[in-house]
């Protein structure tokens, strides 16, 4: 029965108790796609967060007035929420590691190669991930991407793209 909807039913109370939110997705498998194609939208959010916290702190901008601007607006997200102060504190104690989000970026990206699809921002989102781990930041939590963008944060001046 593994995959099959009645096993989900079935297991369905128990697994309410345990999360949040709780939906059938498909056949096994279907739901790991599913979390990657999550995984990897969250890390494009959180690469685009940090490129404009950066941006904004490189104009002078204060940077809470940025973040305020950003939460009153479209470029409001969760990822603003969760991430977006310690962006700006250099504070990225590991909740999903740097090395996690390339992984998962990178699951997207080979499923969308099998399916034919080029995914730009994906890709240059797992690029951004990649080089955190070439230079031993891959144990960061995912906001560290901040490290690649933030003026005088990167020893290579914060260039990579």
């Amino acid at each position: 029965m593994r995959g099959k909807e009645q096993a989900f039913r079935a297991a369905q109370p128990i697994l309410e108790k345990l999360g949040k939110t709780v939906r059938y997705v498909g056949k096994a498998g279907e739901a790991a796609k599913v979390k990657a194609l999550v995984n990897m939208v969250m890390n494009i959010n959180t690469a685009g967060l940090a490129e404009g916290l950066g941006l904004g702190e490189r104009t002078r901008a204060r940077s809470h007035d940025v973040a305020r601007s950003f939460s009153e607006t479209g470029a409001a997200s969760r990822v603003l929420q969760t991430d977006g102060e310690d962006m700006q504190n250099r504070e990225h104690s590991c909740f999903f590691s740097a090395a996690h989000a390339a992984k998962d970026s990178g699951i997207a990206l080979d499923l969308a190669r099998e399916l034919g699809l080029d995914l730009p921002l994906a890709r240059a989102t797992k690029q951004q991930y990649d080089a955190m781990i070439a230079e031993g930041l891959g144990e960061l939590d995912k906001s560290g991407i901040a490290e690649l963008t933030f003026k005088n944060r990167h020893q290579h001046g914060g260039d990579h793209v």
